[in-house]
């Protein structure tokens, strides 16, 4: 079973997280395994349209806010038992942190029947992902995988992450460390198992100032999508 993590990012933290400039922010964006984070309904009401795609997206909203405050009041004790997990102080503090995150879990409880009904927001089934290959310029993804490894195999992240690369041209993975701050061990068989299928990799350090060490994102393309730097 999967523990991941539910905290409401913003578009100020997935630029810092994805390395993404104030014009990609216009390109087709698919946000995957997102949770209730604020990228889609904050871009949305900036007239801008971003796909999200999440197992959890099935549930109804009572119940998924129900399963989001359980899960941000774990996150919130596990921090406050080691506190060294976060470099607080870009945030003015630990309850600015929390503050932020709610804030951001908000904006999406906010949007997300409206989402919905726009279809901005899909529960994610089985595969293939219901796209047309190359559809997005970008695929997103926070928290969901490496970070949330520990019962995931190898298989499960090569499959997402190619199955990402068939729809995105530029597939983006952050953080690349457990919630603990260790490294995942399974980056490096899973950066293997790419090259050897030929997809082009790249672990780029990022200014994300939240985390004290493992500030680094994945990226994956496939390699006969032509791929700008």
């Amino acid at each position: 079973m999967r523990k991941r993590v539910l905290w409401g990012h913003d578009v100020d933290e997935y630029q810092e997280m994805f390395d993404l400039a104030d014009a990609m922010l216009e390109e087709k964006i698919l946000e995957y395994g997102c949770g209730p984070s604020a990228f889609n309904a904050s871009l949305h009401a900036q007239k801008q349209y971003v796909q999200s795609i999440d197992p959890l997206f099935s549930k109804s909203k009572v119940d998924l806010e129900a399963e989001a405050e359980t899960r941000f009041d774990e996150r919130v004790q596990e921090v406050l038992k080691d506190p060294k997990q976060f470099n607080v102080e870009p945030y003015g503090g630990m309850d600015e942190l929390f503050a932020k995150r709610r804030y951001g879990m908000k904006q999406f409880f906010d949007d997300y029947e409206q989402g919905l009904h726009d279809k901005r927001y899909l529960p994610l089934t089985d595969e293939p992902l219901p796209f047309t290959d190359f559809e997005f310029d970008l695929a997103l993804s926070s928290h969901f995988l490496f970070a949330a490894s520990r019962d995931d195999d190898i298989e499960f992240h090569l499959k997402t992450l190619k199955s990402l690369a068939r729809v995105a041209k530029d597939v983006r993975v952050f953080p690349l460390i457990e919630r603990e701050g260790e490294p995942s061990p399974l980056l490096g068989p899973v950066l293997l198992g790419l090259q050897q299928a030929n997809y082009g990799v790249e672990v780029r350090e990022v200014e994300c100032g939240l985390y004290p060490e493992g500030n680094a994102m994945l990226r994956v393309w496939a390699q006969e999508c032509a791929m700008g730097a």
